[in-house]
Formats: structure tokens, C-alpha cells, sequence
């Protein structure tokens, strides 16, 4: 049961969270500022990044694509591919979540996902092609969602993931949700859905077990 000391605290919690994340803000605008005036690119880039880390932790997403884009430019400049893919990762996901209640945004999430993949190592291409899977999914264009979860998993396999290729194959099952491409696609969705619950029951992942069997039903009904 809450008492209502409990809640006082996390009220002065809370407060003591955005004021301390406030001054953070401040001293990394401070410290970009001055490092770009000494010419050290590689710093001013890390404090972008940093404030950009901090605004998503608010919840403040469109803020810190701001500042994650300022991070990319530097990036650019430096030619720091590393960090390039990072940051159209981060801005991706960022455009994902600010899609959610924005729909137009998810355009956008899908520009940074592509770009990413086309920068990144192979567990980064897994990533934006699992990202790219969802926001097709939720947009509605179930192929394009199975094509990228499919190039997912071939490079979690290539990886010798076993949990890139669970959760590449879970989410080949979720594209099934929608019926009429689930009787479209049966049997290679069984595929996918069997091979997700025999790497699930490897992992010892009940939820993913038990989401497979649940899936399974849908498809054979």
C-alpha cells in the first residue's frame, strides 16, 4: 500500500531527477559550445550525443533528434562511420516513437533505418531491418515488414544468433496477425512460427513459447 510519505518521496525524486537533468543539459551545451570553439570535433560530437541521450530519457523525442542530428553532422565531418550509423539509429528510433501518435513521422523513421542499414556492420544491418519490419508492420505494408524481418534473420544466422534469429522469427509471426496475409503466406509463416518456438524452447523463453503456440493456433484455425 502507498503511503503518502512514499509518494512525497518520489514526488522530491522526481523533482531531484529533472533538476539534476536540467544542469546536465546545461553543462553539455556548455561543453559542445566550447569544444567546438577549440576545434575538437570528436568532443562537441560525444556532447550532442549525450544531450540527445538525455532529452529521450524525458521523453522529450523530438528534442533529441536535435540534437542526435547535430551529432551525424559532426560525424560526417570527421568521417566517423561508427558514429554515423549510431546516430541515424537513434534519430530512426526516435521518429519511430514520435510515430506512434504522429503518423506521418514514420516516413521519416524509415529514411534513418535505411540509411543506417546502409552504413552499418551486420549487426547493424540486423537492426535496421528489424526496425524497418515494425514500422512497416504498423503502417500496414505487411509484405514489406516480412522482407525486412527476413534479411533480419539471415543476418542473425549469419551471426550465429540465437536470439537475433528468436527475435527475427517472432516477429515474422506478428506479420501473421493480420489474416488476410496470414492466409496468403500459411505455410511460410508455420515455418517461421515452428522455428521460433524450437529457439524459444532452447533459450528457455516461456513467453516466447507460449506467444509461439498462440500464433500457431491463429494460423491453423
Amino acid at each position: 500500500m502507498k503511503t503518502a510519505s512514499a509518494g512525497l518521496q518520489m514526488s522530491y525524486a522526481d523533482s531531484y531527477n529533472r533538476i539534476a537533468s536540467q544542469k546536465r543539459l546545461k553543462d553539455y551545451d556548455i561543453l559542445a559550445f566550447a569544444c567546438k570553439r577549440a576545434g575538437k570535433s570528436r568532443d562537441e560530437g560525444r556532447a550532442y550525443y549525450s544531450t540527445g541521450v538525455l532529452y529521450d530519457n524525458l521523453g522529450k523525442f523530438k528534442l533529441a533528434v536535435d540534437q542526435y542530428k547535430k551529432f551525424l553532422q559532426v560525424c560526417k565531418a570527421i568521417g566517423d562511420v561508427h558514429g554515423e550509423a549510431l546516430a541515424y539509429n537513434c534519430i530512426g528510433v526516435d521518429y519511430m516513437k514520435i510515430g506512434e501518435t504522429e503518423p506521418q513521422y514514420y516516413k521519416d523513421a524509415v529514411d534513418f533505418h535505411t540509411k543506417h542499414k546502409e552504413v552499418a556492420d551486420v549487426a547493424g544491418k540486423f537492426l535496421a531491418h528489424i526496425n524497418l519490419g515494425i514500422i512497416y508492420n504498423a503502417t500496414g505494408d505487411h509484405e514489406k515488414s516480412s522482407i525486412n524481418h527476413q534479411f533480419a534473420l539471415r543476418y542473425a544466422i549469419q551471426m550465429s544468433s540465437v536470439a537475433g534469429q528468436s527475435v527475427a522469427i517472432g516477429n515474422l509471426g506478428k506479420v501473421g496477425g493480420n489474416q488476410v496475409y496470414a492466409q496468403m503466406n500459411q505455410d511460410k509463416l508455420q515455418m517461421f512460427v515452428e522455428r521460433y518456438l524450437e529457439l524459444s524452447s532452447e533459450l528457455k523463453y516461456r513467453k516466447g513459447e507460449s506467444g509461439a503456440y498462440m500464433q500457431l493456433g491463429e494460423l491453423l484455425t
